[in-house]
C-alpha cells in the first residue's frame, strides 16, 4: 500500500488531540460540516447590505440546521464506524481468550468485507492453530499420543485418581520379533506392522481408554475403572484374538501374524506417574523374559 494513501491519516494520527481514532473522524466531521456556516459569517462580516436584523434572521435558521445536521452526520459517521470496531474487537477476543467471532459478513462495501475478512482469517488461523497443536501431540506415523502427550495425560490422570475419580490401569505393549521382520523385508515392512498395531489397539479400546506410542514399537495403554484385572485381561484378550485373525499385510503382498507382550498394572496410592510406568515396564520385562506373546499383570 502507498504512502499517499494513508498521509491524511499519518498527519491526523499525529494531532496531539483529540487521541482516539473515532475522536479525529468526530472532529473533521464538524469542520467540514461547518464549512458553509463559516463562510457565511465571513460573508456577513464582509457585505453590510443585509443588516445586523437580516443577518440574525438569516443565523436563526442556518445555525440550527447546521448543528443539526452536525449532530445527524456524527450519529451516521459513529454507526458507520461499527464494524472497524466489531472486527477489533473480535481479533482482541480471539487472542486473549480463543473465542471464536460471529461477524456478520452479507454486506459488499469496504467494512462489510473487512468484517467478512477478518472472520474468514480467524477461522482459517484457528483451524491452523488447532491442526499444529494436533500435530504436535500426535505420533506421526500411528496417529495416536507421542511420547510427550502421553507422559502429559498419564500425569493428568494420575492426578484425577488422587482426587478419586476412578480406578487407572496402564499397561506397556511390545511388538514380539519385529527386528527379524525389519532384517528381512525392509523398514517399510517394519512401519506397516506398528502402524497395523495401533489399528487394532484402537478398535478394541473402550471409551475413555487412549493409546500412545511410547517409542519404536512400544506402546503405552491407560485405562479407567479397573477395579480389578478383568477389564483389562478382556480388553487385552480382544486385542490378541484380533491380531490372530487380521494378519498385517507387508508391503510386498506378504501376510504374517503378530503377536505382544505387555505388562500391566494398577494404579495404588502414592504411585505418580514414572512409578506408574516403571512397575508396568518391570511387568513388560517379566513378560518379555517368559519368551513372549504374553501378558504380565503387576500389582
Amino acid at each position: 500500500m502507498g504512502d499517499d494513501q494513508l498521509r491524511l491519516y499519518r498527519t491526523l494520527s499525529r494531532a496531539p488531540f483529540p487521541k482516539s481514532y473515532v475522536g479525529k473522524v468526530f472532529l473533521t466531521a464538524f469542520f467540514g460540516t461547518h464549512v458553509p456556516l463559516l463562510a457565511l459569517l465571513v460573508y456577513f462580516v464582509r457585505d453590510r447590505r443585509f443588516g445586523l436584523g437580516g443577518a440574525l434572521r438569516i443565523l436563526s435558521v442556518t445555525v440550527p440546521a447546521t448543528l443539526g445536521g452536525t449532530a445527524m452526520t456524527l450519529w451516521a459517521m459513529y454507526s458507520l464506524s461499527e464494524p472497524t470496531a466489531l472486527a477489533s474487537k473480535a481479533l482482541r477476543r480471539y487472542l486473549d481468550s480463543g473465542e471464536l467471532p460471529d461477524l456478520p459478513v452479507g454486506y459488499t462495501d469496504r467494512a462489510g468485507r473487512l468484517m467478512a475478512d477478518v472472520q474468514y482469517t480467524i477461522e482459517r488461523l484457528d483451524e491452523a492453530v488447532r491442526s499444529l497443536g494436533e500435530l504436535a501431540t500426535r505420533d506421526h506415523l500411528t496417529g495416536t499420543y507421542n511420547r510427550r502427550a502421553a507422559e502429559e495425560r498419564l500425569a493428568e490422570d494420575v492426578k484425577r485418581a488422587e482426587r478419586g475419580g476412578g480406578a487407572l490401569s496402564l499397561t506397556l505393549l511390545d511388538l514380539d520379533r519385529l527386528k527379524p521382520i525389519n532384517d528381512a523385508y525392509g523398514h517399510r515392512a517394519g512401519d506397516a506392522c506398528v502402524e497395523h498395531f495401533a489399528e487394532v489397539l484402537g478398535r478394541n479400546l473402550r471409551a475413555g481408554d487412549w493409546i500412545g506410542r511410547w517409542g519404536g514399537d512400544e506402546f503405552v495403554v491407560g485405562m479407567w475403572n479397573t477395579q480389578d484385572v478383568q477389564p483389562t485381561k478382556q480388553v487385552l484378550e480382544r486385542i490378541v484374538e484380533d491380531l490372530r485373525e487380521s494378519p498385517v499385510v507387508l508391503p510386498d503382498g506378504e501376510e504374517t501374524h503378530l503377536t505382544f507382550s505387555g505388562g500391566a498394572c494398577r494404579w495404588r496410592p502414592g504411585d505418580d506417574a514414572r512409578g506408574l510406568v516403571s512397575r508396568a515396564d518391570e511387568a513388560l520385562y517379566q513378560a518379555k523374559a517368559e519368551g513372549g506373546d504374553t501378558i504380565v499383570n503387576l500389582d
